[in-house]
């Protein structure tokens, strides 16, 4: 018996000597935790010398930001694996290992170029992209079919359809996300494009600049008039992408600017909704600027630089597996999260799941950035705050462009 306890002990310690354990953060905005730890439990089942620990964070993508800077100015190896938001790569750069010699192991030739371009900075690689986004219109087809209705094309189309529609139903005409976080800076982005305007370009502040000037008031303007006139609620001033979409999901909108994860959600066989949505590109601006646009959103994998060799070679394995096309596929049929590899992209199992893709593939390919800067997330809180205040009547859309050009400017020249 003594044998046997003896061996079990020094068992257990070479076990120990060979083991590892990694922490990764995460989201949870729709089913997206639900699906990473199932898609670990396999990986760890798969590598019984490594385990992984989740570390949730905020869904609001601007808090989690602050935590990041937290953790990696403060030197310390935990978290191992970092849940990046795409427009992230080139400010933490410095504290991501250098993943360039990685590029044939992660497979990354079979990835959209755009995903990958967008995690190198200065020709090093330092993050692997993990699923892909880009803000699209969702509506309610019953509706528009009941009062007579097209799919709006352009921005007065659904302002007017969702005016009346939301009148006679008793509902919200059009949710978005204009709480003052990251979301709002892609909305204003999509409406500021849509209607040819511009707020930086080649990296310069170009808000008042008397090509886009009068574009960027319009948009901004006809935000403001969403919420003025009813269109909105005035609570959309405190929404982010889950408020949105369980206004939307439980049926009181007729439509809703969101990213493709809420597809599989109003689809469910619980959602009321189920069956009655429809997707589409987001609307024009007015002629003759007008055009679509959407913003390029999507999340990445990089590893902490001050993690120890071995828990480096840990999380590339997690890496790999996570951003592989089965576990891609997998996140995309049950997270309706849009896979960054194109054969997980077109594989059938995922176009079942998420039959809108073959018709929205463009809206991924021509999706615009954010401006890209070392300083983005101080870029992105001009921003935010200058188009909060006019959505929620602390300032009008002249002043807070006024205003946004200064802040600016005091930041990039």
């Amino acid at each position: 018996m003594k044998k046997v306890v003896v061996l079990f002990a020094i068992l257990t310690m070479v076990l120990s000597v060979f083991s590892i354990t990694i922490t990764m953060t995460a989201g949870a905005v729709g089913r997206e935790l639900e699906v990473l730890y199932e898609q670990i439990a396999v990986f760890m089942e798969e590598n019984p010398d490594i385990t992984v620990n989740v570390l949730p964070m905020p869904n609001s993508s601007t808090d989690r930001h602050d935590l990041y800077v937290t953790y990696l100015a403060s030197g310390t190896p935990d978290p191992d694996v970092l849940m990046l938001d795409v427009i992230w790569p080139a400010e933490f750069a410095p504290f991501l290992v250098d993943l360039t010699d990685d590029y044939d192991y992660f497979g990354l030739d079979a990835f959209f170029p755009g995903t990958v371009a967008s995690n190198t900075v200065d020709g090093s690689l330092v993050a692997v992209p993990w699923f892909t986004d880009a803000g699209i219109l969702y509506y309610r087809k019953d509706l528009l079919e009941k009062y007579g209705y097209d799919v709006p094309e352009t921005w007065d189309e659904l302002y007017t359809a969702a005016k009346d529609i939301s009148a006679k139903e008793g509902i919200n005409g059009f949710v978005w996300q204009g709480a003052r976080y990251e979301g709002l800076t892609c909305d204003v982005m999509e409406f500021v494009h849509s209607f040819g305007g511009e707020i930086m370009k080649d990296g310069k502040v170009v808000v008042d600049d008397p090509e886009y000037y009068d574009n960027n008031l319009a948009a901004i303007t006809f935000m403001n008039k969403l919420i003025v006139d009813g269109v909105s609620p005035a609570g959309v001033t405190t929404y982010m992408e889950e408020e949105a979409r369980r206004i939307f999901q439980n049926g009181d909108a007729v439509f809703m600017r969101n990213w493709p994860y809420a597809w599989s959600l109003a689809n469910a066989p619980e959602s009321p909704v189920a069956g009655k949505v429809g997707i589409t590109v987001l609307p024009k601006g007015p002629a003759p600027d007008g055009r679509n646009s959407a913003t390029l959103g999507g999340w990445n994998l990089g590893i902490n630089v001050n993690s120890s060799p071995a828990e480096v070679e840990a999380s590339k394995k997690l890496i790999k597996f996570l951003t592989s096309k089965e576990q891609q596929v997998y996140k995309a049929v049950y997270a309706g999260q849009t896979p960054t590899m194109i054969e997980a992209y077109n594989d059938p199992r995922t176009i079942e799941a998420n039959d809108f893709y073959p018709d929205i593939l463009d809206v991924f390919l021509n999706a615009e950035p954010r401006p890209i800067s070392p300083i983005y997330s101080e870029i992105s809180y001009e921003i935010q705050v200058a188009v909060h205040q006019v959505l929620t009547g602390q300032s009008t859309p002249e002043r807070a462009l006024d205003s946004l050009a200064r802040n600016l400017k005091s930041l990039v020249e």
